[in-house]
């Protein structure tokens, strides 16, 4: 008995000793695996933190890493020290609000944002060189954390040229602008100073003749022609001068239009506005502009005493017409020839897919009626000038 027992004692202790050879395999072979995944996993890191330095130090997009609560610059890569004019160490002992103190207030709402939505975009800020120049800049970002810190990577792009690009768009559209109203006082105001003079010398000779009747006619031509050369003056003067559409929006700018040209040139005006007017700002451009043409053609062509212009808007549509009680014309000759500034209206409201119906006949006055559909994005158009 007492030698079974030893013997069963014996394949006991080999089986425990061969469990815990088993376990202690096992275990060297998970902190082999553990090993292997940490390593795999510090790899991976320094492969990434080399690929985002390599990215960092060789875009040609200048990128700063600021701490906003904190007012500094954690890091900057060379496109960055380029643009603003300091060295590496340079730049990381300068406040963040030195390379933008004209927009703080703009610039620490745009922090919240960020910070609040993980990414931001602003279109414009002035970033300040180490020399002071002022630098145009726009500005992505999105938010980051280092050291459970908040703070923000922003890609900062220079668009000086842009601006000058704008700014040279923008003179010769003036040079363009400035040219047409030659054009127009030299069409117009030119031709009516030019038949006044004639109006004065042919009066002169029939005063010298006696002619006292004929006289008196051509006093009367004299006087009409006059006053369509002070319409069409006042009218070349407005447009020399900036309306502030966006400022006072189509209404406020159809008001002064109406103060400015009409009424002065004692032409009864009245402008009826039904409903509130919420316009996108190119809707509400090109319905102004079409609106302006109607009143300049009422001006120059109707011999009217009295305008009328009414704007309405609802969620599908915006309404316009001007009409007036001058001499009218006929529509079907219109169709005809097409006449410049009519042909402009149509092609502008198309463009918008909108529809135009001008109404007249010889001696009873003409109404432009033009309606617009009030899409949310009427930007996307075709051939609007």
């Amino acid at each position: 008995m007492s030698q079974v027992a030893e013997n069963g004692g014996g394949d006991t202790d080999v089986g425990l000793s061969l469990y815990r050879s088993k376990v202690a395999a096992l275990e060297q072979l998970l902190e082999a695996q553990d090993q292997t995944v940490i390593e795999q996993s510090e790899r991976i890191e320094r492969e990434s933190q080399q690929m985002y330095r390599k990215i960092f130090d060789y875009s040609n997009e200048a990128i700063l890493v600021s701490d906003p609560a904190e007012d500094c610059i954690l890091d900057a890569n060379p496109s960055a020290c380029r643009l603003l004019g300091y060295s590496e160490q340079e730049i990381l002992s300068t406040k963040l609000s030195a390379i933008h103190p004209h927009d703080l207030a703009q610039l620490k709402s745009f922090a919240i944002s960020v910070l609040e939505h993980g990414v931001g975009w602003t279109n414009e800020i002035t970033c300040v060189a180490k020399n002071g120049r002022a630098i145009p800049a726009e500005i992505s970002a999105s938010s980051i954390e280092i050291g459970d810190k908040p703070c923000i990577v922003a890609l900062v792009r220079d668009i000086t040229e842009r601006r000058s690009t704008e700014q040279a768009l923008q003179e010769i559209a003036v040079l363009e602008e400035r040219n047409r109203l030659a054009r127009e006082l030299h069409d117009s105001v030119t031709q009516s100073l030019y038949s006044l003079t004639l109006f004065a010398e042919a009066g002169q000779r029939l005063i010298r003749a006696g002619d006292l009747a004929q006289v008196q006619d051509y006093m009367g031509q004299l006087g009409i022609t006059s006053q369509q050369a002070l319409k069409e003056m006042r009218l070349l003067v407005y447009q020399l001068r900036t309306v502030a559409l966006e400022k006072q929006g189509i209404v406020g700018a159809l008001r002064q239009r109406l103060d400015a040209v009409e009424r002065r040139a004692g032409v009864e005006a009245e402008l009826v506005v039904e409903g509130a007017i919420t316009l996108s700002q190119t809707l509400e451009q090109e319905m102004f502009r079409v609106l302006q043409e109607a009143l300049n053609n009422a001006l120059k062509h109707s011999s009217a005493t009295k305008v009328c212009v009414l704007l309405s808007a609802d969620a599908n549509a915006v309404v316009g017409s001007v009409e007036d009680n001058g001499v009218g014309f006929d529509t079907d000759l219109d169709n005809e020839s097409g006449g410049m500034g009519i042909r402009n209206m149509r092609d502008r409201i198309a463009a918008l897919g909108g529809t135009m119906r001008l109404i007249s006949s010889v001696g009873s006055g003409t109404t432009v009626r033009v309606s617009i559909p009030n899409a949310p994005d009427p930007s996307i158009r075709q051939g609007v000038a």
